[in-house]
């Protein structure tokens, strides 16, 4: 093989970024609950609606940044919805379009969490890395799809 060195070391890496996504979103699940009042999912949903123009995205658009099928993000969102996070807006354009909209208790939400989470996230990933590691692995991170 002759680019069996690399794919082993691509491969390494590969395991490397599961296996710390996995423990630090455990651990970041663990916070997220009991002292922002929801889970991480919630805050994710939250964090793309805080990004996108008027707080507002389309359901499928959120299911892709999300990575969840049309199916688990319209669950999730009604979650969102009854809890008076989001709420369902239809399309000025197209009537099969539905969008999420962040409301006034979803963004007051959103902030705490965020708080929650960027000292969770601290505790749990960036306390483990040493100066200049962020910065390294952030600039390679930026160059994948």
């Amino acid at each position: 093989m002759k680019n069996g060195g690399r794919s082993s070391s691509v491969a390494k890496v590969w395991e490397g970024l599961t296996r710390a996504h996995t423990s630090v979103a455990a651990a970041l699940e663990r916070d997220m609950v009991p002292e922002a009042g929801m889970p991480l999912v919630w805050y994710e949903v939250l964090l793309n609606l805080s990004r996108a123009p008027g707080g507002m995205m389309r359901y499928q658009d959120l299911a892709k940044v999300a990575g969840i099928t049309n199916s688990g993000a319209s669950r999730r969102l009604e979650q969102m919805t009854k809890a008076g996070l989001i709420e369902r807006r239809s399309c000025p354009t197209d009537r099969r379009g539905v969008f999420a909209h962040v409301t006034a208790k979803g963004e007051a939400a959103f902030k705490r969490a965020h708080s929650v989470f960027l000292t969770s996230l601290e505790k749990n990933f960036g306390d483990r890395l040493k100066p200049g590691e962020v910065d390294v692995i952030g600039a390679a991170l930026s160059r994948l799809p």
